[in-house]
């Protein structure tokens, strides 16, 4: 796997998790309101309760599904942190903030900088950045990562 691909990956199940955490907000909202039909005369009632369950179901599956994509995301995360040890000082504040984010307490939720972003955090022009370093960081990660396959090869014939 190329090292741009692997890191790519970090965004990609984060935005996994926020649009199931938005997905169960919904269907928490919908519960709310299934519970609340309920009145006038009617004399059956069993469909109702019937969407509540089926409802509360769906709320259990999508918190276990997000349990479990959290689990993966933060395995995936600490593996490339590791492999990101590997790096230079530059090429790692570059792909820390490029690839896995920085927690913006004021929105509360992981953003990621932009090459315009990085350059001037950096004091860096936003060719270096987004061009030569980005290179140099891919370059230095993927070598980690060659190593780090290369060793769990090795550990796996022993």
């Amino acid at each position: 796997m190329k090292a741009k691909v692997y890191l790519k990956k970090i965004r990609k199940m984060d935005a996994m998790i926020n649009a199931d955490i938005e997905e169960l907000a919904q269907l928490e909202a919908l519960a709310t309101k299934t519970g609340a039909v309920m009145g006038g005369e009617r004399v059956q009632t069993s469909g109702s309760q019937q969407k509540m369950a089926d409802c509360v179901v769906k709320i259990v599956e999508m918190k276990d599904k997000i349990n479990t994509e959290i689990d993966s995301y933060i395995n995936h995360k600490a593996e490339a942190r590791r492999m990101l040890c590997e790096c230079s000082a530059d090429c790692i504040m570059l792909l820390q903030k490029r690839y896995f984010g920085v927690y913006d307490d004021a929105k509360k939720k992981t953003v990621y900088k932009t090459w315009e972003e990085i350059a001037a955090d950096m004091n860096f022009t936003y060719k270096w950045v987004s061009g030569g370093l980005h290179q140099r960081a891919l370059s230095q990660f993927q070598k980690a990562m060659d190593e780090r396959i290369k060793d769990d090869e090795t550990a796996d014939v022993k």
